[in-house]
């Protein structure tokens, strides 16, 4: 085994990005005590959505269909022979777990808590209070992403923006911040935006750029599909949304209920944390088996 001194002990490395989501966490625990929250849940179904409709998605099974449509052509191509995926599933399997680990768990109290919801029009059955569609979202969604971040790795092996890491990081740490902390009431905002924030200030202060930028660029290349994938399940193509939004608790509240099309803003840093997570367990476990 190889060791790079120029990486962070295991437990160190740990301690610090668990000190980077636990902070912000526990601040969001705090404002959830002190606020009445209520979900008008008929009114958030009631989205601009985009003048032309999907009728073949109006019914039960449609969000399983649109997490299949996630994961069928990354899942197929991890058998591509030059990226050869597949040979990473040992280290991409500790990764998504674990991120599903932290996220789902989040996921059924906000959905308890009616910062957020699912229209039933588009799932059969519940699982802890969430449908098979958000259970397999937590592990589509990363794996397809970790699919595209390897496979601009092989075939884009230079980091063309690893020489500007510092001021990006900065930029995206006081952005992420100061969203955070002037939205502080809005739970959505405060949470996915905090912890986002706290994350990569951990990760930029505990770990050296072998990765960091790289993640950037592939973050930017998902963005595509995220906005396709995340319209679809916010109702841009149908009758109504599959996930559902408590605006008094996102950006909506403050942007007088401007979304990008029916895409809450919140998303983007939730979608950043979602993906940053098991980029860096996929990173630091293959590291350590090299």
């Amino acid at each position: 085994m190889k060791i790079d001194n120029n990486n962070p002990k295991g437990w160190k490395l740990a301690a610090t990005l668990a000190g980077g989501l636990l902070i912000p966490s526990l601040f969001l625990l705090f404002v959830i005590a002190n606020t009445d929250i209520s979900f008008d849940t008929n009114q958030a179904k009631q989205v601009a959505k985009l003048s032309w409709q999907w009728a073949f998605g109006e019914h039960q099974q449609w969000y399983n269909w649109v997490m299949f449509g996630v994961i069928v052509f990354p899942f197929l191509l991890s058998f591509d022979k030059r990226v050869a995926f597949y040979k990473q599933w040992r280290w991409v399997l500790p990764a998504v777990l674990a991120n599903a680990a932290f996220f789902i768990p989040w996921d059924i109290f906000f959905t308890k808590l009616g910062v957020w919801g699912f229209n039933n029009r588009y799932f059969e059955d519940t699982y802890a209070g969430l449908p098979l569609g958000e259970w397999l979202f937590f592990i589509f969604v990363p794996y397809a992403c970790l699919f595209v971040y390897e496979c601009l790795l092989v075939y884009f092996p230079n980091d063309i923006l690893y020489k500007y890491d510092k001021p990006i990081t900065w930029i995206i740490i006081a952005l992420l911040a100061i969203i955070a902390v002037f939205c502080w009431q809005q739970i959505y905002t405060a949470w996915a935006f905090g912890l986002a924030a706290g994350l990569l200030l951990a990760h930029y202060w505990a770990v050296p750029n072998t990765y960091r930028t790289r993640f950037y660029s592939s973050f930017v290349v998902c963005l595509l599909p995220f906005l396709i994938t995340n319209g679809i399940l916010t109702g841009a193509v149908n009758q109504e949304p599959v996930v559902i939004y408590n605006d008094a608790h996102n950006l909506a509240n403050a942007l007088h209920g401007a979304r990008l099309v029916t895409i809450p803003f919140d998303d983007f840093a939730y979608g950043f944390l979602l993906l940053f997570i098991p980029t860096i367990i996929f990173e630091e476990c293959r590291r350590k088996t090299a």
